[in-house]
């Protein structure tokens, strides 16, 4: 009977000394939070879209059209300083071009297409360069218009800190609730990247070969753009 409750008494000081391990071991308290940082920069690139699409009896006669306008919308890119390594072809078709009456399909003549994909690294011009084409070169479609900055990893390594100096805030207001002490992080991952885009701009330009005195010139603010990031992190409690 004795040695019944020596191991009783035994177990029962085991559990206490293991509760009480557990409940002054920092390990066992913690708080999970995450941060944002979001940094905002003016845009030093733009880059936009040209396409020429050109119909004619043959595909000769509307390759050969098409190839004199993209000459010359590569002609005013070149004036502007634009180097051949910013200019790339993204498309080149040829097809049949039809048009229907009264339910049946009419050959209107063959169709040539080229578009190219400009980056423009001075933005000041950029108006400039826009109205050029616009008078000079009828016809073309310019689209896909957006404005970014070219090296955002300072951008985005400055933001990563803000992420974290937000998380360490909201830890340490826990920690104060709580009426407990911040202890060192556990464990910090980072969660999304993301760039926001200021300006997409999609328009036409169809030139008249007679330009007004008065006419306006072409503007184009380019806003800010945002680096933001995610972070989550662990903080010991104590």
């Amino acid at each position: 009977m004795t040695k019944k409750i020596s191991f009783v008494l035994l177990f029962v000081l085991l559990l206490y000394v293991s509760c009480a391990t557990a409940v002054n071991d920092s390990s066992s308290c913690s708080v999970e939070v995450s941060g944002t940082g979001t940094v905002y920069l003016k845009a030093d690139v733009v880059s936009f879209r040209v396409e020429v699409s050109e119909t004619a009896a043959s595909t000769a006669l509307a390759q050969q059209e098409t190839n004199k306008k993209i000459s010359s919308v590569l002609s005013v890119l070149r004036s502007f300083g634009i180097s051949d390594e910013d200019i790339a072809t993204t498309g080149l078709s040829f097809y049949t071009d039809y048009w229907w009456d009264n339910g049946k399909q009419i050959k209107n003549g063959e169709t040539v297409s080229q578009s190219v994909v400009v980056k423009m690294r001075n933005l000041s011009a950029f108006p400039s360069l826009v109205d050029t084409l616009g008078s000079s070169v009828s016809g073309i479609t310019f689209s896909s218009v957006n404005f970014d900055v070219e090296d955002k990893s300072s951008a985005t390594e400055e933001a990563r800190k803000l992420a974290y100096e937000d998380a360490l805030s909201k830890a340490q207001a826990y920690a104060s609730y709580s009426d407990m002490k911040l202890g060192n992080p556990v464990s910090i991952s980072e969660g999304y990247s993301s760039v926001g885009r200021a300006v997409n701009l999609d328009y036409k330009v169809m030139a008249s070969a007679a330009v007004e005195e008065a006419a306006y010139g072409t503007e184009t603010p380019s806003g800010l753009l945002s680096v933001s990031v995610n972070v989550s992190a662990v903080f010991e409690l104590y």
